[in-house]
């Protein structure tokens, strides 16, 4: 097998070490990002990964010669967000299966995907592309609504906007959102939009798809910050009613998806469920991990089996409930002191719990997924369990700060 993964993406090369032999993958990365991130050390502990060869994806199709001057290969993958247009190119380019293109181009734009599911009759939220806060005004007319970038990941720059919120403010933080270290060196073109607000839970699918057709639907229970930025503190695999699989359908069949993996946001309106967003990538927030634990699989190794064409046999329901949670400071300042992490990871279902940031960092307000402090990863018999077991575990985990050194 030779596997080629463009982005880097520690949980699915950790994943495949269990499952591929040693030096079947072939990343592509951006250089800028490969030292910003400090990646070598990192993949030199992975036994799957063989060669690294430099090159521009984001927003640049450079790599397509280096991915077809390393073939041939048997499958392509994008590891990351800004991967899954390369990913969709370099497969057709070297004939192997993936999402197509086109589907790839309309999943990477919100404003693309909004079109596409409008004209194939999907309930969703009245919308329109924005370049200014006095087209914000002009839309929502004082109204509640939601401001985001229609090519960012992480929840970066997205704005939940209440009547008499400053609208000013809300175009400026979504217009001037800042990834740092995951975006390369380079000038690069963003567009943004403004949508009404849906109003019910909230959910995320996760679906294995072969040639268009839903070979497997996991459904999210989502959690999210109140306030304007809508990040999210957990999520939830367990048993869940309601129409998933029919919704899921109904949007591959909008973007034309053709094998891989998708994981699509969802409200559960009075109506329904409505979309939010799709990646046609694996889900983050360690979603695969609690898929893994939820019914006993390895779903990275079979989402790459079907990028393969591998026969595989049929998933399996359900066994057990998993949670994540996320832990983030109290308050903004400079980290003095992380108390109770070890004690935390002996609680009863606790699986992990990973820390990213710690002593003498300074952190801020939550704005987007890159602010949080770290994760708990927790199993139960129920839903229920599961989400108690990983609060108690985050809630064990004790983070100090110098105040006189706060941020403002």
């Amino acid at each position: 097998m030779r596997l080629l993964l463009i982005g880097y993406n520690d949980t699915a090369l950790a994943a495949l070490d269990r499952s591929r032999p040693a030096g079947s993958v072939t990343l592509i990365e951006e250089e800028d990002l490969w030292h910003a991130k400090k990646l070598e050390p990192r993949a030199a502990g992975h036994p799957c990964l063989g060669a690294v060869r430099f090159a521009r994806y984001q927003q640049d199709d450079q790599f397509l010669e280096a991915a077809v001057e390393m073939g041939p290969f048997d499958a392509v993958a994008a590891g990351l967000e800004y991967a899954v247009l390369a990913a969709a190119q370099a497969a057709e380019a070297l004939g192997a299966a993936g999402a197509g293109p086109r589907a790839a181009a309309i999943l990477r734009d919100k404003l693309l995907l909004r079109e596409a599911t409008a004209a194939a009759g999907m309930p969703g939220p009245a919308f329109r592309e924005i370049r200014s806060a006095a087209d914000i005004v002009a839309f929502a007319d004082g109204g509640p609504c939601v401001v985001k970038p229609a090519g960012r990941q992480a929840s970066l720059g997205v704005v939940l906007l209440d009547r008499g919120d400053d609208v000013e403010q809300a175009w400026r933080h979504c217009a001037g959102a800042d990834e740092g270290r995951q975006l390369a060196g380079r000038p690069m073109t963003w567009r943004y939009l403004v949508e009404e607000r849906l109003q019910g839970p909230e959910f995320s699918t996760e679906a294995l798809v072969r040639d268009g057709a839903v070979v497997f639907c996991n459904v999210t229970r989502k959690y999210t910050l109140p306030g304007p930025h809508p990040v999210e503190t957990g999520h939830t695999v367990g048993p869940q009613d309601g129409p998933w699989r029919q919704a899921v359908e109904c949007l591959v069949a909008a973007v034309g998806y053709g094998t891989g993996i998708l994981h699509a946001e969802w409200v559960l309106t009075a109506e329904g469920p409505q979309l939010i967003e799709c990646a046609g990538r694996p889900p983050g927030d360690r979603i695969m991990d609690l898929i893994d634990l939820a019914y006993g699989i390895n779903v990275h190794d079979r989402w790459v089996g079907l990028l393969l064409g591998e026969e595989q046999a049929s998933l399996p329901g359900l066994v057990r409930s998993a949670a994540v949670r996320f832990l983030q400071a109290p308050g903004t300042g400079v980290i003095e002191r992380v108390d109770g992490g070890d004690a935390a990871r002996e609680l009863p279902g606790v699986h992990r719990l990973d820390l990213s940031r710690g002593p003498g960092e300074t952190v801020g307000d939550v704005r987007s997924s890159w602010d949080r402090l770290g994760l708990v990863l927790a199993t139960g018999a129920t839903a229920d369990e599961a989400e108690r077991r990983a609060e108690a575990a985050v809630t064990s985990v004790a983070v100090s700060l110098r105040a006189e050194e706060a941020v403002r």
